[in-house]
């Protein structure tokens, strides 16, 4: 983003000849309430869109308006569970989708598990995605325009141990992705990825940056944990959630960028890895970095 970015929040096309979607219309947000989705709440209004909140925290709609109220749009709040929608629908002005609610459980080996764990984490990060996605499309077909922006994660640019049931569940959203794009093209609607790497927010609060994974409690997988942890010390400061924000808006803005989008340098970096390697090289590097594994046969 450049410095005149807010100043110009109508603009279709900026000095360097780059096309810039005006947010002239609702823009509304999941996860609203924390983290990645409060700060991109807060940029939307910054560059002029009315922002529609939305969280499952009645009490962080005051956070909100203070920190958008001498911002040039509006903000309103509603009380949101996207895994219990009801009879919830998009307002005729939307323009741009931002599903970006998400959680993370307990960080464990794929055999220790449990069923409703994958359950619960695929309730919010996937099939609540699809069911708001799904309400929005008709909104935006009849604007004849429109961006979804669905939130993954740098995280399923490469293999990472105790992180299955996120990481699928993102890892599904981008496969959604990809056919929503083909369907929605014709409508005039942009579908939008936006991959974050580590970022200064309350979902990276309990990550595994700041712990051992639960798994090292499982003898055959703590060698693992331990050693992941240890990579982990290494890897570069969080990105702060409002650089993050802006990296998200700017995505939504840009009327020529790719579907996939990284928000800080490791994510980038990660993300042109990724189209560059195969699977063998990205499971080859992931070993080399988060061995050693337990003997055969050990428990």
């Amino acid at each position: 983003m450049t410095p005149d970015d807010h100043d110009i929040p109508s603009a279709r096309t900026r000095p360097d000849g780059r096309r810039v979607m005006a947010l002239d219309g609702v823009a509304a947000v999941t996860g609203a309430g924390g983290g990645i989705g409060f700060a991109v709440a807060v940029e939307l209004a910054a560059r002029g869109a009315d922002v529609l909140a939305l969280d499952l925290r009645e009490e962080m709609a005051g956070p909100l308006e203070e920190a958008c109220a001498s911002l040039p749009g509006s903000l309103t709040f509603r009380v949101l569970d996207v895994t219990d929608p009801g009879d919830f629908s998009f307002p005729d002005r939307l323009q741009v989708l931002v599903n970006n609610a998400g959680i993370r459980r307990a960080y464990l080996p794929v055999e220790e598990t449990a069923a409703q764990e994958w359950r619960a984490i695929f309730d919010v990060n996937f099939f609540g995605l699809v069911d708001l996605t799904a309400r929005a499309i008709p909104v935006l077909r009849a604007r004849g325009a429109g961006v979804i922006c669905n939130v993954t994660s740098a995280a399923i640019l490469r293999p990472i141990p105790f992180l299955g049931p996120y990481r699928a569940s993102k890892a599904a959203v981008a496969g959604f992705n990809e056919t929503l794009r083909l369907e929605v093209a014709p409508f005039g609607i942009r579908v939008v990825e936006v991959l974050p790497g580590p970022t200064q927010s309350s979902i990276a609060t309990d990550s595994m940056t700041k712990r051992v994974a639960d798994a090292v409690n499982y003898p055959p997988y703590a060698p693992m944990a331990k050693r992941l942890f240890e990579r982990n010390k290494e890897l570069p400061d969080a990105t702060p959630a409002a650089e993050v924000a802006r990296s998200i808006v700017d995505s939504i803005c840009n009327e020529e960028g790719p579907m996939r989008h990284g928000t800080s340098a490791g994510s980038v970096g990660a993300l042109k890895r990724w189209r560059m390697s195969s699977d063998e090289q990205l499971a080859a590097a992931a070993l080399d970095a988060f061995g050693p594994t337990a003997a055969p046969g050990e428990r």
